[in-house]
């Protein structure tokens, strides 16, 4: 007989699942989260529970399209409560992923750290050129630490359906959905390529500021980017000696995270999937500074004899001197060319007010995936847009608002893609800081602009061009043909030779009940015709004969009497089934 001993990974995987087990009964975990009650409850089971928990409260403390504000205030609470590392094995990870010693990549290294997290904990160090970065390490077993959390989690997915409140959330999909996450952040290499590529984007933007990664010296446990001071956004508010600047700032930093928000969105087709206040720093430049924005632009052009000259002209003005810093690249977006296009058209119309041109557009992103009535989808979207319409962030709830639209497109069979599942998330989680910061700016209205910029640059014009051309073509032919279209319609009416087509909604449905009522009547038919024979069977006398053919006249009545009790069962369920 094999110990424990002898296989203490497996040892290690049972103790771990009776822990997790042991935990989630005591604080009734699953149940509380699925009938959304106790959040308190199941932020100190995930406390309680260590890293991948705490990282798993974090991800859904954001995911308001799922969780009441009571859950996800709640979630919000968690503390990373990892203790560091050593610096021994810190200096060991940095030289094993590199391949270099510690002193041959830095010329001054901290060996405390100055911030630590579920993942990791960060070290401010030096490099040999003089730059100062921010090295972030993974902490030591954590990566093999989650991916054990996660396989026992998996496993454990099959037992959900016993539960009865199994069908208000959708544990298996959320589940998915943070494993992907939580793999992709467990690999600094992604997290450097996604930084970089950020960087490249939008450092340098209006008052935008990302760290530079340095990705020949980041490895799959180790990531190295420059040093970046400030408070988060939300803690830079909080400061009372700076009261009076903090309603023009507010509003300004709002107004440009915006605006870049969108500029992520339609241009750059690559945005910050996780834009919550943590995750933007505030930093207060030193003395001066010499960097300006365009604030107008006027193009000048002078004619002379032979030819002409034209000129740009911007005015400009000086940029604040504060910086606003992004971070943490470990949960990023990326919207296709066609993707940004259906997009661009849904802000156009919400910024015109035109319903049908948005249902119009939402059909084009969604995938069909059942019968559908867009008679019923419009009237339904419209109704929403109406009451929504024109309203200011502070007003207008975007968590439900995007949730009645998503519920309006799971009801008439519309899959929203993944990206665009995405993006919505990230809108949900960025609506909450702007919420904070300035309640009267309108995403719509800011975005309207960049949608229609798109639209321009976009669009092409030889083509639309030809293909309007070509409809006036075949307008103008089949003008001379209405006349005498008219007068055949006229004469049909006058013969009584007219046709009406009448269109039935949910002829499925209609059909299926129909089918169900004639299906009741032949098996009524059936029985009657059974009852009716057995009766003559059982009235059948002649000996032996007679005793065999009236036990089968017998068995008939049996069969007819189960079948009538499984008809009112069935009616009764049915009847049932539809006053719920």
């Amino acid at each position: 007989m094999e110990t424990a001993s002898k296989n203490p990974k497996k040892y290690k995987k049972s103790t771990r699942f009776r822990q997790i087990t042991g935990i989630f009964m005591k604080y009734n975990v699953l149940p509380n989260i699925m009938k959304q009650t106790r959040p308190e409850e199941v932020r100190q089971a995930f406390e309680e529970l260590g890293p991948t928990f705490i990282k798993i409260g974090q991800m859904l403390s954001v995911r308001t399209d799922i969780l009441p504000p009571s859950y996800t205030d709640e979630l919000k609470k968690l503390q990373d409560s990892v203790k560091t590392d050593d610096y021994s094995e810190v200096k060991r990870i940095i030289e094993e992923e590199t391949g270099h010693p510690l002193s041959e990549l830095f010329s001054t290294f901290e060996e405390t750290p100055i911030a630590s997290a579920s993942m990791g904990q960060i070290h401010r160090a030096t490099l040999q050129s003089g730059e100062l970065v921010a090295v972030k390490v993974q902490h030591v077993g954590i990566r093999e630490g989650i991916m054990l959390d996660l396989s026992l989690l998996e496993r454990a997915l099959p037992l959900i359906k016993y539960i009865p409140e199994s069908k208000v959330i959708d544990l298996k999909n959320i589940f998915m959905e943070i494993k992907q996450s939580l793999q992709k952040e467990l690999d600094a290499l992604q997290e450097a390529a996604n930084g970089q590529r950020f960087f490249e984007l939008n450092d340098g933007w209006d008052i935008i500021k990302v760290p530079k990664m340095y990705l020949d010296y980041s490895t799959s446990k180790v990531l190295v980017m420059s040093f970046v001071e400030g408070k988060s956004i939300r803690s830079f508010f909080k400061d009372t000696t700076k009261a009076k600047e903090h309603p023009k700032l507010r509003k300004e930093f709002g107004d440009t995270l915006v605006r870049n928000f969108i500029k992520q969105v339609f241009e750059d087709g690559f945005f910050h999937a996780d834009p919550h206040p943590g995750n933007i720093f505030v930093l207060k430049t030193e003395g001066g500074t010499q960097e300006t924005r365009a604030t107008k632009e006027h193009r000048l052009h002078k004619d002379f004899e032979q030819s002409g000259l034209e000129f740009l002209y911007r005015e400009e003005e000086p940029l604040p001197p504060y910086r606003l810093i992004y971070l943490d690249f470990g949960m990023m977006g990326q919207l296709s060319e066609g993707t940004i296009k259906k997009l661009t058209a849904v802000m156009d119309s919400l910024y015109r007010n035109n319903s049908k041109a948005t249902g119009r557009a939402i059909l084009q992103i969604c995938r069909q995936i059942g019968p559908m009535d867009e008679e019923q989808f419009y009237e339904q979207l419209g109704t929403l847009l109406d009451r929504n319409y024109g309203v200011s962030i502070g007003e207008l709830n975007l968590q439900t608002l995007f949730l009645q639209v998503i519920a309006i497109c799971h009801e008439n069979n519309l899959q929203v893609p993944q990206e665009v599942t995405m993006l919505v998330k990230a809108v949900v989680t960025f609506e909450g800081m702007i919420r904070e910061l300035d309640p009267d700016i309108s995403l719509v209205e800011i975005s309207a602009p960049f949608a229609q910029k798109y639209f321009t640059e976009k669009i092409d014009w030889s083509m639309e061009l030809k293909r309007a051309a070509l409809d006036m073509l075949y307008s103008a032919k089949a003008a001379p043909q209405i006349p005498s279209r008219a007068l055949d319609v006229l004469d049909d009416l006058a013969k009584g030779k007219s046709k009406v087509n009448v269109e039935l909604k949910r002829q499925d449905e209609l059909l299926s009940r129909i089918e169900g009522m004639v299906n009741r009547l032949v098996i009524g038919l059936i029985l009657s015709a059974l009852i009716i024979g057995s009766s003559l069977l059982v009235e059948f006398h002649d000996g032996l004969t007679g005793q065999f053919v009236s036990i089968l006249g017998i068995l008939g009545y049996g069969i007819a009497f189960f079948a009538i009790l499984f008809l009112i069962y069935d009616i009764w369920r049915k009847h049932r089934k539809r006053k719920k």
